[in-house]
Formats: C-alpha cells, structure tokens, sequence
C-alpha cells in the first residue's frame, strides 16, 4: 500500500515538474498599454489586464508557470526579447525578422480589421474595393501594415485615402470628413468607448483584412519543448467556457 501511495503521488507530481522544468521563474511578459488585449486601470497599474492577458494567464496557470508582467514600449519589448531579457509578447504578427530570435505560439486571436461607418449609414458593397470604387473616402491608421493586397487597394485609391492617427480618424468620421475608416475589431470598440463615441458608429459586415495573432517566445529563453507545451495547453484551453467567457467579455457585441 505504501508503495501503490508513492506511485501515486510521484505521477501526480511528475506532470507537474516537468511543466515547471520548462518555465523560466518567472516568465516575463513584456507588453504595451493597447487596451483590450493588454492594459492596466489608472487607479491600478500594478493589476494588468486585457484579452490576450487573461488567455494567457490561464495557458500559464495550467501549466503551473509563473508570471510578471512588464509595460515597454513595443520596441524595446522585442530588443529584449532577441537577447532573452524578456521572455514573452502577446499579439505578435510573424516575420522573418522575428523569426530570427523568437518562436511562435498557435494562433489565438483571429485579427482581423473591419470599415467603421456611421450608424445608421447605409452600404451594400461587400468588399472593400466595391465600396472604394463608389468614390467613397477612407481613413487609415498611419504606418500601419494591412496586408499587401490591401495596401497596393489602398494606394490604386490614394486620392481617396487619408493615413492619420486613430482619434483623427474617429474625429474625422464624426465630422462627415472621411465615409469611414479601418479599424481593428476589438481595439476600436474600446477606444471609441473611451472617447465616447460608442453610439455613433458601427462596423459593416464585411472582413477587410484578417492577420492572425500569436503569442511570442524568445528563443533565448524558451525551449521547443516549452513551446510544444504550451500549444497544446492553449488548444485545450480554446475549447472551455472559460475561453468563451473571455471571449464575449472582450468581443464585439459585448
């Protein structure tokens, strides 16, 4: 009996170590205030927060990894990362830049960009090059990357198109200077709730670009083996109602 109890406890506890084995203690998670993936509240910056937070705490927990995350701006999280000062990112878009020094988690968030218009607005078109092509004008955020067929849309349409930052854009719609604008499909509803513009527009039903987020390990730090892990952990994790929650707690039509 004393044995069968030992036996026991040892492949309760070897799952266990070995996660533990994998993880850096704790793992850094270096991350940029971009609400609502990754944010803290004024009165609580010590608390962080956001979508891409919370399914990666879970993944980490399950894996019994322990955390700390550290606000940098998104430059220095990725110098830091390619030397092993930091061990993680959340919503990372693959290159081969980065590729170079940091591994790459399963997809997580579909990404993807959506046309803001006027509520009570009305287009029929169904793409982005339809909508374009009625002479209708186009705000963008500025330096953004939107995908090569988007981009080379963008530039055929360039008297139509203005590059300027977000709140511009929101600024602008409000004022009837642009017909509406890109945006991502969770950051805007939260900066335009933030700016109390919430009431005034609504994304159209069409899909103008879509570029898959992953999370991001620097190889100097995290092992194949990690990654593995934490892909299948993140998998399992998807398919709960935990996972749900977070999702409807954070997407559109929260």
């Amino acid at each position: 009996m004393k044995w069968l109890s030992l036996s026991l406890l040892f492949g309760l506890w070897a799952p266990m170590a070995f996660a533990k084995a994998l993880c850096p203690e704790p793992i850094q998670v270096g991350y940029d205030n971009w609400p609502p993936y990754h944010y803290y509240e004024p009165d609580s910056p010590q608390q962080v927060r956001g979508y891409a937070v919370e399914v990666l705490t879970a993944v980490l927990t399950a894996m019994h990894c322990k955390v700390n995350y550290v606000e940098l701006p998104w430059k220095r999280v990725l110098h830091e990362m390619e030397f092993g000062e930091i061990d993680m990112a959340m919503e990372a878009n693959i290159n081969d830049e980065r590729a170079r020094y940091a591994w790459f988690s399963d997809s997580y968030n579909p990404g993807r960009t959506l046309l803001w218009v006027s509520k009570g607005s009305h287009y029929p078109e169904q793409d982005l090059a339809s909508w374009l092509a009625k002479g209708y004008s186009l705000g963008v955020t500025k330096e953004y990357f939107y995908g090569d067929e988007v981009m080379s849309l963008l530039g055929r349409y360039a008297k139509q198109v203005s590059a300027v930052s977000d709140k511009q854009n929101y600024e602008k719609l409000a004022r009837g200077r642009i017909d509406g604008f890109l945006g991502d499909m969770l950051a805007t509803p939260s900066a335009l709730n933030k700016e109390g513009l919430s009431s005034q527009f609504v994304a159209h039903p069409m899909v103008v670009y879509e570029s898959p987020s992953f999370f991001m390990f620097s190889k100097r730090s995290i092992s194949p083996q990690f990654l593995q892990q934490f892909n299948q952990r993140l998998a399992a994790f998807k398919e709960t109602d935990a996972y749900d929650i977070i999702w409807q707690r954070y997407g559109p039509g929260r």
